[in-house]
Parts: structure tokens; sequence; C-alpha cells
């Protein structure tokens, strides 16, 4: 059977060159002692055998980190692979999946894989979540999922209003995809003990820059996570990956310090739209802004022939840019004053 059979919605990959602002990954590589430290490790990593998919040590780690138990985690090849394995448990034909709009496209690409229908809640950026109408349009869904913080618009939906949905819908799996929550603070980790439909997805590929090893994370009861553990791909996670997460895990005071930064740099980005007259940049909670126009074409070509890649969305009036260096992130400043300035 082809994609086009089944009618997949595939998502679209991202570019690798030029000035990369699309893709939401930290602007610079690990530094220098960390890899020194990976290097160090690789000679005892044995490539020969498949890994131990216990992951004992890596969930260990991280439960630290989270403030959980080992038994509460499971390990996967990206959140992405921990939320196909909780849509592929709930979704199939006839089932529906409830999230937003605009949210992660790869949740249509697991949806569509096993033949399930979406139900979209519009949000709109800097605008509050009606939690309560959320919860009404939810009725007759088979699971819910979203973003929080919200991709793209980098809205929050705060730990008490989740806690509200909680409180409603006890009875199908209720999802919360926490991979940029490393620059908010309204993480729902704290709930998953009392309520045992409540799933956490999380990722070192933000706030920790390591994308490239492909690396996340999924939290729940220990009672789920043990049944979703049986279900698994065995061996997602590879030696390699795991040895380096789990030292990237051994640096998390650092990486926190350096995500204060991004945050810094993030409201710096906002407060500057503020000077703008034709463009908006929204408030977020993310290491991105949503940046809004009716000169979006000319925001678009300005940043090609800058060689800056940033995400659009065709026929939308928006496109999205990751929080990038100061250097990255002056240019670009520069680019949109210049689009908002010219006649």
């Amino acid at each position: 059977m082809t994609a086009s059979e089944k009618k997949v919605s595939a998502y679209q990959s991202h570019d690798h060159s030029g000035i990369l602002l699309n893709a939401n990954e930290l602007s610079d590589n690990v530094d220098q002692a960390v890899m020194e430290e990976i290097l160090q490790a690789m000679p005892d990593v044995l490539f020969n055998r498949y890994p131990d998919n216990e992951y004992t040590k890596l969930k260990e780690s991280y439960a630290q980190l989270a403030g959980v138990e080992p038994d509460m985690v499971l390990c996967g090849n990206g959140s992405d692979q921990m939320l196909g394995l909780l849509i592929g448990c709930a979704i199939s034909k006839g089932k529906t999946l409830a999230t937003l709009e605009p949210d992660f496209g790869m949740y249509d690409y697991y949806v569509s894989m096993h033949d399930g229908q979406m139900k979209k809640y519009a949000v709109e950026p800097d605008q509050p979540f009606d939690m309560n109408a959320f919860i009404t349009f939810c009725q007759d869904c088979d699971m819910i999922l979203f973003s929080n913080p919200n991709n793209p618009t980098g809205n929050i939906v705060t730990k008490e209003q989740i806690r509200q949905l909680l409180e409603s819908v006890t009875d199908i799996p209720v999802v919360i995809d926490e991979a940029y929550m490393d620059f908010a603070d309204e993480s729902v980790i704290p709930l998953l003990n009392e309520y045992k439909n409540l799933f956490v997805t999380r990722t070192l590929s933000k706030a920790y820059g390591a994308a490239g090893i492909r690396l996340g994370f999924l939290l729940g009861c220990a009672d789920n996570i043990r049944k979703l553990d049986a279900l698994n791909v065995p061996y997602s996670v590879s030696r390699t990956s795991e040895r380096i997460g789990r030292i990237l895990l051994d640096h998390a005071k650092e990486y926190e310090q350096k995500t204060e930064r991004t945050k810094q740099r993030r409201d710096a980005m906002v407060r500057f739209g503020k000077e703008l007259e034709h463009i908006t940049i929204f408030p977020s909670h993310a290491n991105f802004v949503l940046v809004q126009s009716e000169r979006i074409d000319r925001i678009l070509d300005a940043m090609t022939k800058e060689h800056v890649v940033i995400r659009e969305y065709k026929g939308k009036p928006y496109c999205r840019i990751t929080i990038g260096s100061e250097k990255e992130n002056k240019l670009v400043a520069d680019i949109l004053r210049k689009v908002d300035q010219d006649a």
C-alpha cells in the first residue's frame, strides 16, 4: 500500500543550509568540555552489541531531573516516537484525536497512519486559552494531545487549566507534549501520580541542543508505562544516543543557564517587536517567536536573500523564527526593521 492510498499527512523535514532558525534547535553545538567527555566515553560503547533494552541508567538520570520514579519513564527515538506509540495505541479507523490549530504537524502524520480523524480547536497567538470551551469541544473524542507551550504560537496553557481538563476528562488519554517546557514553568509532570490518564512527552532536542541524537521521553504513571514498554519498539535508542544522553543530563545545571540566556534573548526580540509598525512579534513561552504581518511575503523574501531559514506556513500571514545567537538575532531584527520601514 502506498502513502497516497493511505492518505498520509506527510511531515516536511527541515533545511540544513544557511542560518538555520526554522527547527527550534540550539544555534551552537555542545560545549567543548562536554564534547571531550562524550569522546572519552565512546571507546567503552559496545557498538557490536544491541542496546540494553531496559535503559536503566538513562531512565534513572532522566527521572532524577524530572522528579519522578524511574519506572515512570520510557525512552524513545525522540519524543516523536513516543507520540507515535501513544497515538497508535489509542487511535484507529473511526476514532478521533482532539488537538489545537495550529500545532505540531507530526500529530497529523501519526493519526493518518492509523486511519484516524483529527479534530482541531483554533487558538490565536497572545490570547487566553478557554479551557471550558475546549472541554466541550473534546466531547466524543478518543484522545487529547497538544503541545504546551504551543508550537507555533508560543502560547501556554497553565497547569491548573490542565488539571481542570483532567478533572473533566477521565476516560481517555490526555497527552501533553512538553517539548518546549524547559523554556516555561507550567509542567504537569507533578500531576502524573494524581491522574492515571495523563501522559507527558519531553525531549533533549530543544533546550539540550541534542536534536542530532534523537532522544526523547514519555512519562506517565508506573502501571501505564509498564504496559506501553511491552508495546514499544525494542532497541529504539542506540547505545551511542543513550550514552551521550546520560552525559548531557549530568550537565543539567549548565543547560539551565543556557536556557535562561535563550529566554532573555527571546524576551528581547519580543520587546524589539514593539518598535515595529507593520509587523507583530507575539510574546512566547518557548525558544521561538511567531511573527505576523501583511508583509509576510516580503519578510520571507528578505530572509531568503540573507540566507536565513525560518519556518513558513503556506497561505498564512505568519512565520516562526527560532531564537538564535546574539549575532543571528541581530540579523533577524535588521531584516524585520528594513521590511517594516520600506514603503
